[in-house]
C-alpha cells in the first residue's frame, strides 16, 4: 500500500514539495522566534521526519538562530519550514504551505510560556 502524499508550495508556485504519509504530530509553536518568522501569534507546523519530504524546487535557507534554519521562497517570501539541529531527523512544515492545510489539526501546543494570549 503506497502511502498518502500531501504536495505544497509557496504563494508563487517556485517552490514545490510533497510529504509521504501521515506527519509525527501538528503543533502550534508560540516561540519569538516563530513570530517574528511569520509575523503572526503563533506557527502552524506539521513535523515530519526528513525523508518523507522531497523538495521539486529546493527553498532557501536562512539560519535563524544557531543551529536553526527556516525554509522560504526566494522569489515570493513565503515561509515553508524549519529545521533544526536538534532534532536532525525532522523538517518542521508550515500547514500553510500545502495545498490542502485543513487535513492538519493542531494536537499541542508549543512554548505556551512565550504565547501572547492563554492558550487552553
Amino acid at each position: 500500500m503506497t502511502a498518502e502524499m500531501n504536495e505544497g508550495g509557496c504563494r508563487c508556485g517556485a517552490v514545490r514539495f510533497g510529504a509521504r504519509g501521515a506527519p509525527r504530530l501538528v503543533a502550534n509553536c508560540h516561540c519569538r522566534d516563530c513570530r517574528r518568522a511569520t509575523g503572526s501569534a503563533f506557527a502552524t507546523f506539521a513535523d515530519y521526519e526528513r525523508d518523507q519530504v522531497t523538495f521539486k524546487t529546493p527553498p532557501t535557507s536562512y539560519s535563524s538562530s544557531q543551529g536553526a534554519e527556516r525554509l522560504f521562497c526566494e522569489h515570493c517570501g513565503s515561509p515553508i519550514a524549519f529545521r533544526s539541529d536538534a532534532s536532525p531527523d525532522e523538517i518542521n512544515i508550515h500547514i500553510g504551505a500545502f495545498d490542502h492545510p485543513e487535513k492538519f489539526r493542531p494536537s499541542e501546543e508549543c512554548h505556551q510560556e512565550n504565547a501572547l494570549w492563554p492558550t487552553t
